[in-house]
């Protein structure tokens, strides 16, 4: 029997994390919903010719601002399809239910608390908007309501459901997970279907609005520059 020249390395036996695997999991989805959800109506915005813009919270973060609002959308609905499918994948590896409880409890306070930023966000939008009414104050009330306050809208409905389906899967409901873990997929793939068109569109159209991101919530005042 032939035997090999160099001995083969020997690789130790890993044991996956069971923690982990269910953090991931949780981060996977819950994020592959939430930029896929925003994702699609920034493609959408991207095909008025309004100047409406909607946000992509998280995807400055991640991609950089100096991307460009277009490239950013375009990298977010990329990376909607990258997480739900880790999403995928890691739910089938999920063995320990408390694990499980865990993660989707910390996915359910995180966006509460995004939830709860949004809407600050909205009412002081709301607040600067009527305070600006009238020519001489030199407030953009359209694009305050339209891409400011709309946009802000979308996120805070969006982490408000993420935050009562996060519940359920915490409490043990592992039925809502086998199916969350296809509607992030669903999300994601249309997301990424709408942003790609928008860019080849806006490629040939540069009078089309153009979507942004923001996911500073270290200041709510950003938004009102």
């Amino acid at each position: 029997m032939a035997t090999a020249v160099v001995d083969p390395v020997k690789m130790p036996k890993m044991k996956a994390d069971n923690k982990l695997i269910a953090g991931i999991n949780a981060a996977s989805i819950t994020l592959a919903c939430f930029m896929g959800w925003m994702a699609i109506f920034a493609g959408i915005a991207a095909f008025t010719k309004k100047g409406w813009g909607v946000g992509i919270p998280f995807a400055d973060f991640i991609f950089g601002a100096n991307m460009g609002y277009t490239t950013i959308a375009f990298a977010s609905g990329i990376l909607c399809v990258l997480l739900s499918v880790v999403g995928l994948i890691t739910a089938g590896k999920i063995t320990d239910i408390n694990a499980m409880k865990g993660s989707w409890k910390c996915a359910r306070n995180f966006f509460i608390l995004v939830a709860a930023i949004e809407v600050v966000k909205m009412i002081t939008l709301a607040i600067y908007s009527l305070c600006g009414i009238g020519e001489k104050s030199g407030v953009e009330q359209g694009y305050l309501w339209l891409n400011g306050f709309l946009s802000n809208s979308l996120a805070a409905l969006a982490a408000t459901g993420i935050a009562f389906i996060a519940h359920a899967i915490a409490n043990g409901k592992t039925a809502v997970l086998s199916v969350m873990r296809f509607v992030a997929l669903g999300v994601a793939a249309v997301a990424c279907i709408l942003v790609f068109v928008s860019t080849i569109v806006n490629f040939y159209n540069k009078k089309s609005s153009s979507s942004y991101s923001t996911s500073d919530y270290s200041s709510i005042l950003d938004l009102l520059k």
